[in-house]
């Protein structure tokens, strides 16, 4: 039980640390109680870990499928896959018919305190929408799409149709838990469907300051040992500019039905375009 087995505290303003070893034997009733934990909170956050890839993939299997290693990024590092630019408020695949679960990261390699990577509720956010919001964007969806440029908002209100994107309710059901989930964000929506482009683009703008309020934000800066294991369909993530920030080596283990490649497979994981996406200040070029 907490207290005895493992502790656990708060973060503020969302997520929940968690102290235990992952690498031994878990508990009785912490498998249960982490998953408990994980969709009450949307972010467990443990400290001092060493784990080796296959023991992250252990634990995450223990939340649902997990996305093999073939076709997908095992590690992203500040000098080499998916870049070193910043990345703006996103949900991994969102602009896909099947968005990632739930994604982790274990630092492995990183300068202590040097990096961050912030997070932010859509759940939360839904619950504290202010009535006009709430009201104006009642019944209304929104065209999410494949940002060609991330380090900065830049999607077009016209998405062109070659450029992978989804209509989705605005708010949505959390596939999971059922809450509702204000599911925009800054890099990736284009516009609220049905309306003009000045009417979308200042309702947006107002979900988007209730979305990324300062005081609603977490913000981790890592040190080695960190492991982050967060819901992507309720958390949205931004990072900092990595530029010379090495060595940052974190490695990922992702809960997903499909790939990335396996949902979009006019790419290729060597295809030059996607490494020049990665690193997030230079335009991906898809026609």
């Amino acid at each position: 039980m907490p207290g005895d087995a493992w502790e656990e505290r708060p973060i503020e303003p969302f997520g929940m640390e968690i102290g235990i070893r992952l690498d031994a034997p878990l508990p009785d009733g912490f498998e249960q109680r982490m998953l408990t934990l994980f969709d009450e909170h949307k972010l467990l956050l443990f400290r001092d870990q060493q784990l080796g890839e296959d023991q992250q993939v252990r634990i995450l299997s223990l939340f649902g499928k997990v996305l093999g290693s073939t076709g997908e990024y095992r590690q992203i590092s500040s000098d080499g896959n998916l870049g070193s630019g910043p990345l703006t408020w996103h949900s991994d695949l969102a602009f896909t018919e099947d968005p990632f679960k739930i994604l982790s990261l274990h630092a492995v390699e990183v300068n202590d305190g040097q990096s961050w990577t912030a997070f932010a509720n859509g759940v939360e956010a839904a619950k504290r929408l202010p009535q006009d919001l709430a009201e104006a964007i009642e019944g209304r969806d929104a065209v999410t799409a494949l940002a060609l440029i991330q380090s900065h908002r830049t999607v077009e209100y016209d998405v062109p149709d070659f450029v992978p994107q989804q209509t989705r309710p605005v708010v949505i059901a959390h596939p999971r838990t059922g809450e509702p989930t204000l599911y925009i964000s800054d890099m990736q929506t284009a516009r609220i469907d049905g309306l003009p482009r000045e009417d979308s683009d200042a309702l947006l703008g107002a979900l988007f300051d209730e979305l990324y309020a300062g005081d609603r934000i977490y913000r981790h800066h890592w040190n080695n040992g960190d492991l982050l294991i967060w819901d992507n369909i309720a958390l949205q993530h931004s990072r900092c500019d990595l530029t010379g920030m090495t060595p940052r080596r974190l490695q990922r283990v992702c809960v997903a039905n499909k790939s990335f490649f396996e949902l979009l497979p006019q790419f290729k994981l060597d295809d030059p375009r996607i490494a020049a996406w990665g690193s997030a200040g230079k335009k991906l070029e898809l026609n």
